[in-house]
């Protein structure tokens, strides 16, 4: 196993998922513009619940929600333990969080606008007894030295989450028309095998989901899209055929995407103790 290179497979595989390069500023544009739109999706996603109950927490501890979003874990966490520090390099998505967290009168979280690519830990991010990286993988190329800053800087725990499997049907019609090869490989894998090159040895428990997204509109999902693929004007007019195609309107009006259950592997590891 130590033969094989996990880490140029994985860069491998992401430049296949996100064909277009993305760059940073890309990225944050792109979750700045979704953020209403991200917190509307956690409100009808099961995925948040099943992670808070396969996640070991104790009120005196101190918790990292590394991508935290609009505090979809963050928020319920940091009711139950001693503080919460959220990450993300999403201003939107923290301004929804920081409003959400003093609606709920919850005062022991913070925020971080950072990418976790940036962070340097021990300077900018103090151990925390738990650390939590939940469904941000993609956005790093470089994932060994991801997952080395993810164990400095946990203390007790380090859960990580990566997509598991489950099929992406129109973002599959959309690679394959736009001539693009699309892939759908179960990232875990990747996790796995880099933490257990790392002498770590993870656990994995699968997480299948009922989690839906919906637009409001064809033209949200199609500025959803258009971010993500960093469309020409010539592709936007073929995917916005796609979607009016393979959009299904429910009886509230939204707009669903019709995949399949997606199943997200979460990943974890026990510090030793000292």
């Amino acid at each position: 196993m130590k033969d094989i290179n996990w880490e140029e497979m994985w860069r491998e595989t992401q430049c296949h998922v996100n064909p277009s390069e993305p760059s940073e500023h890309s990225e944050i544009e792109r979750y700045d513009c979704i953020a209403p739109l991200f917190k509307e999706w956690m409100t009808i996603d099961d995925y948040p619940l099943k992670v808070l109950e396969s996640i070991q927490l104790e009120p005196d501890w101190s918790v990292l929600d590394i991508g935290c979003g609009t505090g979809a874990l963050s928020i319920p966490i940091a009711k139950k333990v001693r503080s919460v520090t959220g990450i993300d390099f999403s201003a939107k998505m923290l301004e929804i969080i920081r409003s959400d967290a003093e609606r709920q009168s919850v005062t022991n979280l913070q925020t971080k606008y950072a990418s976790w690519d940036d962070v340097c830990t021990g300077v900018d991010i103090e151990p925390h007894d738990v650390v939590i990286m939940s469904r941000a993988l993609s956005r790093t190329m470089n994932l060994s030295e991801t997952l080395q800053k993810i164990n400095q800087v946990a203390t007790r725990y380090a859960y990580v989450t990566a997509w598991g499997g489950g099929e992406r049907r129109i973002n599959k019609e959309i690679m394959t028309t736009l001539g693009l090869e699309y892939r759908n490989s179960p990232d875990y894998i990747y996790v796995f095998n880099i933490l257990a090159q790392m002498g770590i040895q993870p656990n994995v428990k699968h997480l299948r989901c009922s989690s839906r997204v919906t637009y409001h509109d064809i033209s949200q999902a199609l500025q959803s899209y258009q971010l993500l693929y960093r469309l020409n004007p010539g592709q936007i007019e073929v995917v916005q055929s796609i979607l009016e195609k393979n959009l299904v309107q429910c009886e509230n009006g939204l707009l669903l995407a019709p995949d399949d259950k997606p199943v997200w592997s979460l990943i974890w590891w026990e510090k030793p103790t000292q």
